[in-house]
């Protein structure tokens, strides 16, 4: 989880800054997204269905930021989970990006990884398909 939201955060300083968009706020949504995961582990589509997931994540995250006292991160959470600004859509695909990406090496070096790799399929962010057309 950590080096895949610390590759999350530094795409998002990057491609941020290169797209005038806040980049800032990028970075928190992308060091936030997967905290949850931290407490219920990193719960994969054939252990959960779909809403089960959402809710033991969702539940898990409320608990973490009840730590932190600070509503920013709340809000920052939940504008990252509907998407709601064109920073948050960014995360979102900058998030499938680098799970894409990881697929791929992995596919090199451990074989069938067709669950990851079908993440591409959803990224629609012109730039983003593009960097993705670039790598091997």
């Amino acid at each position: 989880m950590a080096c895949h939201s610390y590759m999350v955060a530094l795409l998002s300083m990057l491609l941020g800054d290169a797209l005038e968009l806040d980049t800032e706020k990028m970075m928190k949504m992308a060091l936030l997204h997967d905290v949850a995961e931290s407490m219920t582990g990193d719960i994969t589509p054939h252990e959960m269905e779909r809403e089960e997931k959402r809710e033991k994540e969702n539940c898990a995250m409320e608990e973490l930021l009840s730590l932190t006292h600070r509503q920013e991160y709340r809000e920052l959470w939940k504008e990252f989970l509907t998407g709601e600004s064109r920073e948050a859509q960014m995360v979102r695909e900058l998030d499938k990006l680098e799970m894409v990406v990881q697929a791929r090496i992995y596919a090199r070096t451990c074989g069938n990884l067709e669950e990851f790799l079908r993440e591409e399929n959803h990224i629609t962010s012109p730039l983003l398909r593009a960097l993705l057309d670039e790598l091997p």
